[in-house]
């Protein structure tokens, strides 16, 4: 009976671990019970999905409230002008039957976040 009420709490407790991943930029702590964090990505969604982890992550089983945000693109070339050539080369690689360049890198974006937990 108490292995299986182990065994049941254990799984509970790893179960629970994994529901948010871990945070891969750091969380930094400031005044009034605030915290910032930023994350990064391919793009916006995946920058702000990345932030947005780390924020519930933080707050465990209370909501994050978002105070502030800011996105920051860090791409090679300007963001607009890196579109039109990935769409413009996809179009001449499907002519072609080659391989499209990709000019995005996993860190082109940045949303940065100040938040708190409700």
């Amino acid at each position: 009976m108490y292995r299986l009420l182990a065994t049941a709490l254990l799984f509970a407790t790893i179960t629970a671990c994994q529901s948010t991943p871990q945070p891969t930029t750091p969380i930094i702590a400031r005044t009034n019970d605030t915290f910032e964090t930023t994350g990064l990505g391919k793009d916006k969604v995946s920058a702000q999905h990345q932030a947005l982890n780390n924020a519930k992550f933080q707050c465990k089983r209370h909501t994050p409230i978002i105070l502030s945000d800011e996105v920051i693109y860090n791409g090679v070339v300007d963001e607009k002008m890196g579109r039109v050539f990935e769409n413009g080369m996809a179009v001449i690689g499907s002519v072609l039957g080659t391989k499209t360049p990709n000019l995005s890198r996993d860190d082109d974006y940045e949303y940065h976040i100040k938040f708190k937990c409700d």
